[in-house]
């Protein structure tokens, strides 16, 4: 064989293991990765930090950066001008928010519907059951879905602008302008958030920082929709969901009496910054709320 002849042959099989790699690789890309949903990369065992945002939210954030900026509040002395552009700031991103839990519901509804279910679904279900502090199964039945419904919905944006009001002074307190926290959220890892210069002696919790006001919102609706404080809030919005009501915040705020220390008194106060601001015009701009 001569020498043209023999590099004829080595090209000829270079390029069969290259055309044998590529279908290799293909195939594997082909099939689908138990860690890969919507994106988010290598979910392990999914384990959250209590208030963490979930792999997707991560993703989410990431993707779709804030354009604007948190105005400065104190600096509007127009009282009507001030609550205008607290309003108009925080309701974006519970629109935003109530969006996307919107599409997760409509996810599981379409699950609802199948008799199985792929490895991706399976996996996106355990996350946000984990998420939400359910117990991950290996399958699941209409009614574990159904629970899930039951923690994935949404909040009106009358009740997030009045505790955000009232949590954060209108968005002017330490909290807010120093870690975006308009809710008044704990942590309890230290330098997790900002020491409250009120903090009793011997308690270790710190109010959470947040990267910005949208986590802050994001965070907040998580915490409702997952925390066994709220169970009650939880499930007036289950019953009015089922006799086909609009879910407003004058029907959840008797689901906050465990927030604040003050109760009830609180629960009033909440409800007065709704009538007083007529927050439910904010909830015509939701597909999902209707005017109360």
């Amino acid at each position: 064989m001569n020498k043209n002849k023999t590099l004829d042959v080595y090209f000829v099989i270079i390029i069969l293991l290259l055309i044998i790699l590529g279908v290799f690789i293909h195939s594997n890309e082909d099939q689908e990765s138990p860690n890969s949903i919507s994106g988010v990369e290598n979910l392990g065992s999914f384990e959250f930090d209590e208030g963490e945002a979930t792999p997707f939210e991560k993703a989410y954030f990431k993707s779709h950066p804030i354009k604007s900026d948190v105005p400065d509040f104190s600096t509007i002395a127009n009282i009507k001008a001030r609550k205008a552009a607290f309003f108009n700031f925080l309701a974006q991103f519970t629109y935003e928010k109530n969006k996307l839990t919107q599409d997760d519901r409509k996810r599981i509804n379409v699950l609802l519907n199948k008799s199985t279910m792929s490895k991706r679904e399976n996996l996106w279900v355990s996350t946000m059951r984990k998420y939400h502090k359910l117990q991950p199964l290996d399958t699941y039945s209409k009614q574990d879905l159904e629970e899930l419904l039951h923690h994935v919905d949404i909040i009106p944006t009358s009740l997030v602008l009045a505790q955000a009001a009232n949590e954060s002074a209108w968005g002017t307190s330490r909290f807010a302008t120093e870690g975006n926290n308009f809710f008044g959220q704990w942590c309890f890892s230290r330098g997790c958030g900002l020491v409250p210069t009120s903090r009793d002696d011997g308690a270790d919790h710190e109010v959470r920082k947040f990267h910005d006001a949208r986590e802050s919102v994001f965070a907040y609706i998580d915490n409702l929709n997952s925390n066994s404080a709220y169970k009650k809030l939880r499930s007036i919005r289950s019953s009015l969901r089922e006799n086909n009501k609009a879910i407003t915040g004058l029907a959840l705020v008797y689901g906050l009496e465990h927030y604040s220390e003050r109760g009830y008194a609180y629960i009033e106060e909440i409800e007065a910054l709704i009538n007083y601001n007529k927050l439910w015009r904010f909830n015509k701009s939701h597909p999902n709320t209707k005017a109360q």
